[in-house]
C-alpha cells in the first residue's frame, strides 16, 4: 500500500478564505466539557465545515452528525474566516500527538491564524463548589484576560492533542490559550460548558446564546433535588425501621 495514504494531512472540502481566524478546539477530555462547548459554539454560530484531518493515528471510524456521516476529526469556520473550531471525538494515539499537532499549526500557520483556545475542563469529584472560567496563556497574554474577568489558573497540565497544539504553538507565530474550568467527573455537567460560553464571550465579543445550556442546568438541578429527596426518604424510611427495631 502506498506511503502517503498514511500521511496525516488537512484536507479542505473547498477553498475558502480566512481573515487571521481564532480557533477554539475541543477535543476528549475531562468531563467531555471541550466535545461540548466546541459542538455548541458550532451549532450556535452557524459553522460550517470546511476540512477534516486525516491520519493513522485516528482511529478509522465515522460519526453521525447532523443527519450526516463524518470524519471523527473535523474543522469549521463562519461565513467571514474569523471563528474556526477544531472537535475529534475520538481519542488519538499518544504516538501521533505530535505529528498531528505539527499539520494543524502548519497549516493555521498558512490561514494566518491569530490564535488556538483550546477548551477543557479541571476534574473534581461531585458539583465543583466553584464556578468560574480560568485562563492559561503566556504572560502578556493571560493579564488580558484577567482584564476579561479571567483569572489564571495557578498549575494546571493539559495533555491530549489540546496539550500538544499548545506546545506547537510555543515555537509558531501563533498564541496559544486554553480556557478551563471545574467539571464534574461523576455527574453531566452543562453548567461547566456554560461558564466557558459566557467566557468566550466576554474575552471575544461573541453573543452565543446560552438559553438552551441554562435549561439544560435548571432540568439537571431539579433531577438531582428529586433524587436528593427521594434518598432522604429513603434515610428516614430506614431510620424509622431500625426505631422499631430497636426499640
Amino acid at each position: 500500500m502506498p506511503d502517503h495514504l498514511f500521511e496525516t494531512k488537512v484536507i479542505e472540502l473547498k477553498k475558502t478564505q480566512y481573515d487571521k481566524p481564532t480557533i477554539f478546539g475541543g477535543f476528549v477530555g475531562p468531563g467531555l466539557v471541550g466535545l461540548v462547548t466546541t459542538g455548541y459554539m458550532i451549532e450556535k454560530l452557524n459553522l460550517h465545515e470546511v476540512a477534516h484531518v486525516m491520519s493513522q493515528h485516528i482511529p478509522p471510524v465515522v460519526v453521525f452528525v447532523g443527519a450526516k456521516l463524518r470524519h471523527p476529526f473535523r474543522i469549521y469556520s463562519d461565513d467571514a474566516g474569523k471563528i474556526m473550531a477544531m472537535i475529534c471525538e475520538m481519542p488519538i494515539d499518544i504516538e501521533g500527538l505530535y505529528e498531528i499537532s505539527m499539520i494543524l499549526l502548519d497549516w493555521a500557520e498558512q490561514v494566518q491564524a491569530s490564535e488556538f483556545v483550546i477548551l477543557d475542563g479541571v476534574p473534581v469529584s461531585g458539583i465543583p463548589a466553584e464556578r468560574s472560567a480560568l485562563g492559561v496563556a503566556d504572560e502578556s497574554r493571560i493579564k488580558e484576560l484577567e482584564n476579561k474577568g479571567v483569572g489564571p489558573i495557578q498549575s494546571a497540565m493539559i495533555s491530549g492533542i489540546g496539550g500538544s497544539i499548545l506546545n506547537q504553538c510555543l515555537s509558531r507565530k501563533v498564541s496559544g490559550v486554553s480556557l478551563l474550568t471545574p467539571v464534574s467527573i461523576d455527574l453531566p455537567d452543562p453548567a461547566a460548558s456554560l461558564v466557558l460560553i459566557k467566557a468566550i464571550n466576554q474575552i471575544y465579543g461573541l453573543a452565543i446564546g446560552t438559553a438552551e445550556l441554562e435549561e439544560n442546568i435548571e432540568r439537571l438541578n431539579a433531577r438531582l433535588n428529586q433524587l436528593a429527596e427521594q434518598y432522604k426518604k429513603l434515610g428516614d424510611q430506614s431510620s424509622d425501621k431500625e426505631k422499631q427495631f430497636y426499640g
